[in-house]
Order: C-alpha cells, then structure tokens, then sequence
C-alpha cells in the first residue's frame, strides 16, 4: 500500500510539473519570432529535402510567428499552395491569408495549416527571453529569434505599390496599389487568379497592417535593387509614395531582399485573392495597357514597373478639362493590338484629343529628367 501510493503520488508530481511547464511555455512564446537558422543535430541522406520546411513555392524560406494569448496565431510568411499539377497555363499561386490557430500541449506544439486541413506539430525544446528552438523532424532544429520592432511613427506613406514580373516560369505578372484613403487598384496580366484591371477598398486598420508589415524592413535604409546572378527569375518592385512624391523604390531580383521586405511584398500582392473586386470602370480608351516608355525627346526616362502603374493610376483618375499643354514629355504605349502615344507636361496628359489633370507634376515632383543616364539607379 505503501508503494502504491508513493507511485500515484509522483504520478501526481510528475503531472503537475507538466502543466507548470505548459503554463511557461504559454506564457513565453507570446509575442512574434522570426526565423534564423536550422542547426543540424545528425547528418541525413534527405537533408535538402528536409529543409523545405516550411513549406514555399517561393526561392527562399523566410518566416516567423507572431504568437497572441487568444490561442491565434498569424504566420509572416503567409498561407500559399500552388497547384502544379495543372498544365502551365492553369498554374496558379493561390494565398489563404496569415491567420490560424495554435495550441500547446505539454512540450507540444501544434499549428493549423490552413492549406492542408492538419495541425502541423512541433516539440518545443525551449524558449528564452530572445530564442525560440523548435525540433519538427528528428534531424535538426528550426531557430527563431525574438523580434522587437519599433517603426518609426511618423514614417507613414500614403501611398504602397507592387508589381511583380513575369519569368521563364509561371511567376503572377501583376500590379496593385494601395492607398491611405482605403482605395485599391489592381491590374492582373498573367498566371493570376483574376485578370484584368479592377479597384477595391479596405479598411484603415488593413492599410495600416500592410504599411506596418513593410516598416518592419526600415524601408527608407535598404538598397535601392537588390539582384542575384541567376537567369529567367522574376522581379519586385515596390514604390512608397508620400505627398505624390515618390520617397522610395525598390527592386528585388530572385528574392535577395531582406526577409522583412519579402514577406511584407508577398502577402501585399495576393491580398487581392481576399478583398471583394469590381471592374475598373473609366471614360478613357486605354484597354489595359501593360507597358509603356517615358520620353523627353528622344531619351529615355526610367521608370519601374510599379512607377509606370502609379502613373498609369493617375492618368486614370485624372479629371478632364480643356487647357492647352506644353506636350515637352511623351508616352509610348504597347498595347496587344496596337501602340499609341500620350503627350503631357507631367500634369496635364493628352491623349486623343482629351486632357487630362492628375493633379500634381509627377515629372517635376520627382525629378525624373535626371533619370535619362543608366547610371541613376546606383546604390
């Protein structure tokens, strides 16, 4: 008798030093954890194949959590799936958002993947004031550093724009803007769920949880381009607009940015698979042009991709009056059935015989004339 009941009572010890031990790891892993290293514990024939974890269509694995007392959990790099195994006009990359939901049970951690209807499981092995270490296959553990962000609070934009390039693959040619005053505006080419061009809106708070998620990468201290040496890979491109001034773009080739950058661009992009579209209705004749030039003269004034968006927003937008211009710039269009020109000032845009006002200079405001030499765009 004896026996057994010092048996139930380390039983009863042994219980109750899981649950405080649940209770801390509750209590720590609360607040958001990026993503740093594998560190490698034996070495495994497969071991390329198991660092595909977490799972990406994309080049690079970045990512992180933010972990919230409620038992949520948003995933920085977001939800993706990609349906690969449909011919190479139906791919698409399909985004299901960054929310979920996560429980601990002991030294067990588990995530819902949205994607795959399952709970993805984790041991914890600890956490500290500054790292989470996670083991989820018996080779190796995932690392993950404690983030504490401080954006600056007048670092505020009033306008973000993304446009992503096609590649040799099936990379989403796209363009989206959003606006501070809730308006979105998006142009889908190719490899995208939706085509055409199409405008939105979203509240202040999920403007803000974009502009947040891009000042996480202390937009005005990074390069200008970032670039790897490999062929056929896509481009990003990103301009934040303040006042109508263009305060930053910049270019990320084959995924080389900072991860803060890439995951705020990623999910930015496909957000237009969740917000409610309508079709872009205007007056003006320009069916979806998808590339045009900047000339003064006959030299060529650079612009990005997403830069030619904004202004193809503007132009778009813009109000019709009756006003001779000076027509010192042009604007070559390409369009699938034929080409057209547009001449303009940098204010007042002409085109078949229509002027009209986007409201500001967008050639003076930004200086664009110095953009005629290749060697502007240096670092």
């Amino acid at each position: 008798m004896k026996t057994f009941c010092q048996i139930l009572l380390l039983i009863i010890i042994l219980v109750s030093c899981k649950s405080e031990k649940q209770k801390q790891f509750e209590k720590d892993i609360i607040g958001e954890w990026s993503f740093a290293k594998y560190v490698e514990l034996e070495k495994q024939e497969n071991y390329n194949q198991i660092l595909e974890e977490p799972p990406s269509p994309f080049f690079r694995n970045v990512g992180g959590f933010v972990f919230k007392e409620n038992g949520t959990l948003m995933d920085e790099t977001g939800f993706f799936d990609f349906d690969e195994g449909k011919s190479r006009e139906e791919r698409r990359i399909l985004y299901k958002g960054d929310s979920t939901n996560y429980k601990i049970n002991d030294d067990s951690l588990k995530i819902f993947n949205p994607i795959e209807k399952s709970w993805n499981k984790y041991k914890i092995i600890s956490v500290t004031n500054d790292t989470l270490t996670l083991q989820k296959n018996q080779g190796y553990y995932l690392k993950y550093y404690k983030q504490t962000y401080k954006p600056k609070p007048n670092e505020t934009f009033d306008k973000i724009i993304i446009s992503s390039s096609g590649c040799y693959g099936t990379c989403a040619i796209l363009s989206v803007e959003f606006n501070k005053n809730g308006k979105v505006f998006y142009l889908g080419e190719k490899y995208n769920t939706v085509n055409g061009f199409y405008t939105s809106n979203i509240s202040n708070f999920e403007y803000e949880k974009i502009e947040n998620s891009f000042k996480k990468a202390n937009i005005m201290k990074l390069k200008n381009s970032y670039s790897d040496s490999v062929s056929d890979s896509n481009t990003i491109t990103v301009t934040f607009v303040k006042d109508n001034k263009i305060v930053k773009t910049i270019s990320d080739y084959a995924s080389q940015a900072p991860p803060e950058l890439i995951m705020a661009y990623r999910k930015a992009m496909f957000k237009y698979q969740l917000i409610k579209l309508s079709k872009f209705e205007t007056n003006k004749n320009l069916v979806n042009p998808t590339f045009f030039n900047l000339y003064i003269g006959e030299k060529l004034i650079f612009l990005e991709q997403s830069e030619r968006f904004l202004l193809l927003n503007g132009i778009l937008n813009g109000e019709k009056v009756h006003i001779n211009i000076n027509e010192k710039y042009r604007l070559k269009f390409s369009d699938v059935d034929k080409d057209f020109t547009i001449k303009t000032d940098g204010r007042f845009y002409k085109y078949q015989n229509q002027v009209y006002d986007i409201g500001y200079n967008f050639i003076e405001i930004n200086n664009l004339e110095k953009r005629t030499s290749p060697s502007w765009f240096v670092d």
